[in-house]
């Protein structure tokens, strides 16, 4: 059984402007406090496969993560890849023309193995709220642009 959870934001910008920004984690420094630096490990332009290094503050204590794009469809798809502590977590944002604007519907996606299973409905519920609250600071990210 596959945990995770789904998020939709209707965003006043287009489906290009949107994904410029969701498809290239190094923004992500401006517009979410808890994210002190994103670089870029691989060269070249962006595409599946390009590898990403997030560094994030959790609980007061700096925690890095290696990223890595699974899709990539301009203006369409970007998918994200990560694993942390037996974790592998799974991003997909699909992005659609909408009223002026676009509809993110954001998909989270958790597996695990072993004890770490039983953990996936916490650990899902904790990312649902956190990430609400990211596709939020997105959304006025982008609309005060």
């Amino acid at each position: 059984m596959m945990h995770g959870f789904e998020l939709n934001e209707h965003i006043a910008r287009s489906p290009a402007e949107v994904f410029e920004v969701l498809s290239n984690p190094t923004h992500a420094t401006e517009f979410l406090d808890n994210i002190k630096e994103c670089k870029q490990l691989t060269d070249g332009p962006i595409a599946v496969g390009t590898k990403f290094r997030q560094t994030r503050v959790v609980n007061g204590k700096e925690a890095s993560a290696d990223l890595l794009v699974s899709v990539y469809q301009p203006n369409t798809h970007v998918g994200i890849s990560t694993e942390a502590e037996g974790i592998e977590v799974a991003y997909h944002c699909h992005l659609s023309p909408e009223d002026n604007g676009t509809r993110l519907t954001w998909i989270c996606e958790l597996e695990a193995s072993g004890l770490r299973k039983m953990m996936l409905p916490i650990v899902a519920a904790i990312m649902r709220k956190e990430d609400g609250n990211h596709l939020q600071q997105f959304k006025t990210y982008l609309e005060a642009k």
